[in-house]
């Protein structure tokens, strides 16, 4: 279900595109070409860009995020699905917001 809530506000921001290059079960939203937001069909949760590795630690060790599987750079978190939807809607905006100044940058 939170699957389908991801893909719908994904889709409705500007210049997105989903994408499986992994695999039918891997869903890579991007924002011109860079990915911002990530998940596995039946996953543990959303993988988010968070911007630095300082504001990761801190949501990690919160326990509001979990290092993101697979993503190890730095800025990457994984949020659970039992995220509050508004938490996540706003993850999602800042995570988009981020990778898409970086490529305008």
């Amino acid at each position: 279900m939170r699957e389908a809530f991801v893909d719908i506000y994904c889709r409705g921001l500007t210049g997105t595109a989903r994408t499986t290059p992994f695999g039918d079960d891997t869903v890579i939203w991007t924002v011109h070409g860079h990915m911002f937001a990530a998940y596995t069909i039946g996953g543990d949760g959303l993988s988010l860009r968070i911007g630095d590795k300082v504001s990761a630690h801190r949501l990690i060790g919160q326990g509001r995020a979990a290092s993101a599987p697979y993503l190890k750079q730095d800025g990457w978190v994984l949020f659970p699905w039992d995220t509050r939807p508004q938490e996540l809607r706003d993850r999602i905006g800042k995570s988009y917001r981020l990778v898409l100044d970086d490529k305008n940058a």
